[in-house]
């Protein structure tokens, strides 16, 4: 389960009518995309999201590795 499940069971818990937790979720929803719009204006970069094609994008992380395939097993093959 996500956030959202744990928030929506929290909120019938609560006895929140449906409608009203829907509102609260939509609301707690924004405040956090506009918190991220707010904090990524700040400091000129992206947190999340897309990337759209206009920005340059270049992955700084461990390198990619290659997996070796095993061999198939036969049936006869027990795993020992």
């Amino acid at each position: 389960m996500n956030i959202d499940g744990a928030t929506a069971t929290v909120f019938a818990e609560l006895g929140f009518e449906p409608p009203l937790a829907r509102g609260l979720f939509i609301l707690s929803r924004s405040v956090g995309v506009l918190a991220h719009a707010w904090e990524q204006s700040r400091e000129g970069t992206r947190i999340k999201g897309p990337m759209p094609p206009s920005i340059p994008y270049r992955y700084a992380g461990v390198p990619p590795r290659t997996v070796q395939r095993r061999p198939k097993a036969s049936p006869t093959d027990c795993g020992s």
